[in-house]
């Protein structure tokens, strides 16, 4: 059900002396990803020129501002759209990934590109830096040595999963979930044409560990090791055929929430793989329009709270709405 019992003027969007003064933290086009340093003390914004931002969240202060952070010229030459970026484990490095097919690492001290993961043949939708047992992170052909490695996890338009060393940028495997060839799709460009739909959400688990989520624009979604071994297959029971447009897992990743190009919001138990949940009318009261409601945009989970976000960025919805349901 709708969450209505928020008692928005207690709302605290004023704590800070710059939310009181009406100062925005804000880049000159449309804002695409963000992400929080694990300390709290710094936000990661993209938008579509381009340009990266590092923000510190208890000023407001801009620390950082990376141009064309994904190709560009310069002059009035936008760069490619920067689509995700993630902090690194210790804060000190930024993780992005844009339209020019790439994942790129840039260190803050000197704000300048350290790595550049590609091998994509389409859009970065999502990046991940992930620890993965050095079992889990290893070829089949290597043995496997003790201890943790850091590695990093992309996903792509063109399909596919890509694990890379997160010390030397080198390819580690290329995870292509199964999906049915009667699912295939031309991407952008002349030459982008593969069997499988574009992957816009990559969700890193705990539970069960060492595994992941993976949502193409299909009607399915994975679970999958890091190995590329399919162990789950989350699929709906009620209809066949509908888009996966967006989806979040819950802090303790019991549920898999995900919303379809029909309007609804499908929970599953990620444990076996069932529907639990169906909420019909999501894409209605998340867009304001009541016809069938294909523009939702995403989905977030509460991080304490059993409460579910959606959010659309249709042309009709105008005023900006967060949708709240428990």
């Amino acid at each position: 059900m709708i969450q209505t019992n928020i008692n928005y003027e207690n709302l605290r969007t004023s704590d800070l002396s710059y939310q009181r003064n009406d100062d925005l933290m804000m880049h000159d086009t449309a804002v695409l990803a963000m992400d929080v340093s694990n300390d709290g003390t710094l936000l990661g914004t993209t938008s579509s020129d381009g340009t990266v931002c590092v923000w510190k969240i208890m000023d407001g202060k801009l620390l950082r501002k990376l141009e064309r952070a994904h190709g560009g010229s310069g002059g009035g030459d936008k760069g490619a759209a920067v689509t995700c970026i993630q902090f690194s484990p210790d804060g000190s490095k930024i993780l992005t990934g844009g339209h020019d097919s790439t994942a790129r690492e840039f260190g803050l001290l000197a704000s300048r590109m350290l790595k550049e993961f590609r091998g994509h043949r389409s859009y970065v939708n999502c990046c991940s830096y992930v620890t993965l047992s050095n079992k889990s992170a290893t070829t089949g052909e290597s043995k496997a040595a003790s201890g943790n490695a850091l590695v990093v996890v992309t996903a792509s338009a063109d399909g596919n999963v890509r694990v890379w060393d997160g010390k030397t940028a080198e390819p580690m495997r290329e995870i292509t979930p199964p999906i049915p060839t009667s699912n295939a799709v031309v991407l952008h460009g002349e030459e982008s044409i593969v069997s499988s739909k574009s992957i816009h959400t990559v969700m890193h688990l705990h539970s069960p560990p060492q595994t992941m989520i993976v949502v193409p624009r299909t009607d399915r979604a994975y679970l999958m090791s890091y190995t590329g071994a399919v162990l789950r297959v989350f699929t709906r029971d009620d209809v066949q055929g509908t888009d996966f447009l967006a989806a979040s897992v819950s802090p303790s990743n019991r549920w898999l929430f995900v919303a379809a190009d029909d309007g609804k919001c499908v929970a599953f138990d990620v444990n076996t793989g069932k529907v639990e949940k169906v909420i019909a009318s999501f894409g209605e009261e998340c867009s304001g329009r009541s016809e069938k409601a294909s523009d939702i945009t995403g989905i977030i989970h509460h991080p304490f709270r059993g409460l579910i976000g959606g959010y659309s960025n249709s042309k009709g919805q105008k005023r900006g709405i967060l949708t709240l349901w428990k």
